[in-house]
C-alpha cells in the first residue's frame, strides 16, 4: 500500500523528508515509520500529523515547537514520520488519537489519557507557571479519577467525554452565547469546568462523541444505554461556544446520526441514510453547497451526486474530504494551499474528485491539509 499527502507543508507536515511552502497534487511518501496497511486513523492538527496503527502505536510528523508530536524533541519541525515510544504510554497500545492546533492527545485501551503540546491556555490541564508546552505525553488525571472514552482539542481547549456522559473542558471555550437548557455547566477552576446532562435528561439520555471546532463544541446524544430500543435521539445534536457564523446551533435531524465532524467554524453530521447536512460559515466554499456566502445557520445537503454514496467526512479547518463507498476521495472548500490536491490554489464550492492512482482505505485532514492510504501502485 502507498501514503499520499498534499496541501499546506511549512512545517514539513506531509511527511516528505522537506519543508515546503504548499503541494497542489497528491504527493507519494517514500519513508514512513509504520505499515500503511496497518493505518487505523490518521488525524492532523495545525501543521503536525498523527497516525496510529493496528498494533496501538502512535506515529508523529511536522510542526513541534510547542513539542506536539511528543517525542520529546527541541526540534520545531520533523518532516518524516517517527514513532512515539510506547514506554510514554507505560508500553500499553493506543485505542484513540486526537489533534488540535497545536495539541495532541490520545486514550490508551487501559483507558488513560495523555495529552502533550501548548498549555498556553492551560489546555492540558496543569496549572502551574513554567509548563507553557510538555514536549512528551502527560497523564492527565480527571477528577475523581473519572473514565476518558473521546478526547478532542480546539484553538485554546481540550474536551474529554468520559464513560459515564460528562464532558471535562479545559482550557478557554467561550460560553458568552449561552447554554443550552439541556445542560448543566459547572465551573471547576478558571480554566476548568465540567458539562453534564440535566438529570431530568440523564435517565433517558447520553452524550455518545463530542467534536471540537475552532472555539466551539460539537456533542451527539444517543439513547441511554439501558433504553436502546429509542432511536430518536440519536438523531440529535447540541453545542456550545462561539456562534458567530451559526456554527453552535443546535438540531435534531430525520434521520439516524451515524458520524460528526466539526471544521474551524463550520460541521458536518453524515445521517443513516447517507446524507451529509453542513452549517457554520461559507466564505470558502466549505460546506459544499456550489456557492459562497458568508454563513448557513442551519443544516444544507452536501452537493453530491446521486451515484456517490459517501462512506466518511472529514473536516480541516476550512476545507473537507469524502471517502466513498468505493474508496474515492472527494475535496471541496478553502484551497490557499492546495488543501484540495486538484493543482489549484482556487477555493472550490463543491466536491470535486482528487485524481489518485488507486482507491484508498484510510484518509485524514489537517488544518489545511490532507493524508491518505491507498492500494498498492502497479
Amino acid at each position: 500500500m502507498s501514503v499520499y499527502a498534499w496541501g499546506a507543508n511549512s512545517h514539513g507536515q506531509l511527511g516528505l523528508g522537506h519543508e515546503s511552502e504548499m503541494c497542489t497534487t497528491p504527493q507519494l511518501l517514500k519513508k514512513y515509520s509504520f505499515t500503511p496497511s496497518s493505518v487505523r486513523s490518521i488525524r492532523g492538527g495545525g501543521g503536525h500529523v498523527l497516525v496510529l496503527d493496528a498494533c496501538g502505536q502512535v506515529h508523529a510528523c511536522g510542526w513541534n515547537n510547542r513539542g506536539q508530536l511528543g517525542l520529546d524533541l527541541i526540534r520545531d519541525c520533523v518532516s518524516e514520520f517517527k514513532t512515539i515510544p510506547g514506554k510514554f504510554f507505560e508500553d500499553v497500545a493506543v485505542d484513540v488519537i486526537a489533534c488540535g492546533w497545536d495539541i495532541s492527545g490520545c486514550i490508551t485501551m487501559s483507558r488513560k489519557l495523555y495529552v502533550w503540546g501548548s498549555n498556553a491556555f492551560q489546555q492540558l490541564g496543569i496549572c502551574q507557571r513554567g509548563f507553557t508546552s510538555i514536549r512528551k505525553p502527560f497523564h492527565m488525571q480527571l477528577p475523581r479519577n473519572d473514565i476518558p472514552v473521546r478526547v478532542t482539542f480546539g484553538m485554546r481547549h481540550t474536551a474529554v467525554l468520559t464513560d459515564d456522559s460528562k464532558i471535562y473542558i479545559y482550557g478557554r471555550l467561550r460560553t458568552a452565547d449561552g447554554c443550552p437548557e439541556e445542560l448543566n455547566v459547572i465551573k471547576i477552576s478558571q480554566s476548568a469546568m465540567v458539562v453534564k446532562l440535566l438529570p431530568r435528561l440523564s435517565s433517558e439520555l447520553r452524550i455518545q462523541n463530542i467534536s471540537s471546532g475552532q472555539n466551539h463544541l460539537m456533542m451527539h446524544l444517543a439513547p441511554a444505554e439501558d433504553q436502546p430500543e429509542n432511536n430518536a435521539p440519536s438523531r440529535r445534536v447540541l453545542m456550545l461556544g462561539d456562534n458567530k457564523f451559526g456554527q453552535a446551533n443546535a438540531f435534531q435531524f430525520d434521520e439516524e446520526i451515524v458520524q460528526i465532524a466539526t471544521g474551524w467554524t463550520h460541521n458536518a453530521v453524515m445521517l443513516k441514510d447517507l446524507r451529509i447536512m453542513m452549517w457554520g460559515r461559507n466564505c470558502y466554499g466549505q460546506l459544499g453547497l456550489g456557492s459562497y456566502t458568508e454563513n448557513h445557520p442551519t443544516p444544507m445537503e452536501l452537493k453530491l451526486s446521486p451515484a456517490i454514496l459517501p462512506k466518511e467526512i472529514h473536516l480541516g479547518s476550512e476545507h473537507g474530504l469524502v471517502m466513498t463507498k468505493e474508496r474515492d476521495v472527494l475535496t471541496w472548500g478553502w484551497n490557499e494551499h492546495g488543501n484540495c490536491g486538484n493543482d489549484s490554489t482556487h477555493n472550490l464550492s463543491k466536491p470535486n474528485m482528487v485524481d489518485l492512482p488507486t482507491s484508498c482505505q484510510t484518509v485524514g485532514t489537517g488544518a489545511g491539509f490532507c493524508m491518505v492510504i491507498c492500494d498498492r501502485t502497479n
